[in-house]
């Protein structure tokens, strides 16, 4: 078999600090690459301009030599809307008729300016027989457009939009049986990811991430935001200056988990039994410690094995990309 298989898609995660690209190869050590997003082009995590991007990405693609592969890539989970919903179990056919008539009831848009998927996930039994537990996925056109645009604009053969949460699913909990709480901690949001036996449950994004932590150092120290990155990065700085954000961020983290357990710790067959992070700003000193805390878990890192060399924090940004290189059509 080829070193590249084509059976694997180029993976690409278009982030607030930076632009992932991950090729998952046969030997399990996929090729991966990054580029610094161009300012202003993204916001919170997600794209606000596809003209800001296409020129720069199809440049780096084609200097990368990647342009022949087809690309998936992935929409950030703040742009989502899911809800969960319950119908009869019932045919195919009669299943898909009825989620489309429940999504025209609980989103907040209309279904002809959106893209709408589902999942159903479990079934259980009531007084109204068996039931099945759907996940409705939801993503305006506007969004949709803008991602696609900047991509095809840039002269890459996109395959597939993919979504952030799924991508993360994919490739860390493969044939996974448990209940897991997934954390992805980028420059500007978190993500909170509740799955189940490897199905998505529950999803929650906080406006909130690792640039915080860096300008925080910055303002302590009297540096530039490029010397407290890099400052943050090799741990050389008091946790004790990073206490209000390590305050906002163990309120938010312990909000979702109490809505969680409120509203779908019921869909799943136990509480979590286990928490993984993934995202650079996941590796912010002090942020496994909190994780802890908060859960009342050891929380694990999801690193894996790369090409060559790579600092630590390569092996933990690359997650959603490697993801969306797995992609299979589903």
């Amino acid at each position: 078999m080829p070193l590249f298989s084509k059976k694997y898609k180029l993976g690409l995660d278009i982030g607030s600090s930076m632009i992932k690209v991950c090729l998952p190869s046969s030997s399990g050590r996929p090729l991966i690459m990054r580029m610094e997003t161009p300012p202003g082009v993204v916001n919170k995590g997600v794209l606000q301009s596809a003209e800001g991007i296409s020129d720069f990405l199809g440049y780096w693609i084609k200097k990368n030599h990647l342009e022949h592969h087809s690309v998936v890539a992935t929409l950030p989970a703040s742009t989502l809307v899911l809800r969960h919903i319950q119908l009869p179990r019932m045919k195919a056919k009669d299943t898909a008729e009825a989620v489309e008539w429940e999504a025209r009831r609980v989103l907040p848009f209309s279904l002809e300016e959106a893209q709408l998927d589902w999942v159903s996930y479990n079934v259980t039994i009531s007084e109204e027989g068996e039931m099945q537990d759907i996940l409705l996925v939801a993503v305006r056109d506007t969004i949709v457009d803008r991602y696609s645009t900047a991509i095809t604009d840039a002269g890459i053969k996109l395959l597939a939009l993919d979504i952030a949460p799924m991508a993360l699913g994919r490739w860390l909990l493969k044939n996974s049986q448990e209940t897991t709480l997934l954390i992805d901690m980028g420059a500007e949001t978190t993500q909170l990811h509740f799955f189940d036996a490897g199905k998505l449950i529950f999803s929650r994004s906080l406006s909130m991430g690792g640039s915080l932590a860096t300008r925080t150092i910055a303002t302590v120290e009297h540096l530039s935001f490029e010397q407290a990155e890099a400052k943050k990065l090799k741990g050389q700085y008091n946790e004790s200056w990073l206490d209000s954000w390590f305050r906002e961020l163990g309120r938010e983290l312990q909000r979702s988990l109490d809505y969680y357990r409120s509203n779908f710790s019921d869909k799943a067959q136990v509480e979590f039994s286990r928490v993984i992070l993934s995202g650079g700003a996941s590796l912010t000193q002090g942020v496994s410690s909190l994780i802890k805390e908060v859960t009342g878990l050891e929380p694990g890192l999801a690193e894996f094995s790369t090409r060559g060399n790579r600092p630590r924090q390569d092996k933990i940004l690359f997650n959603v990309a490697l993801g969306a290189g797995l992609w299979e059509g589903k």
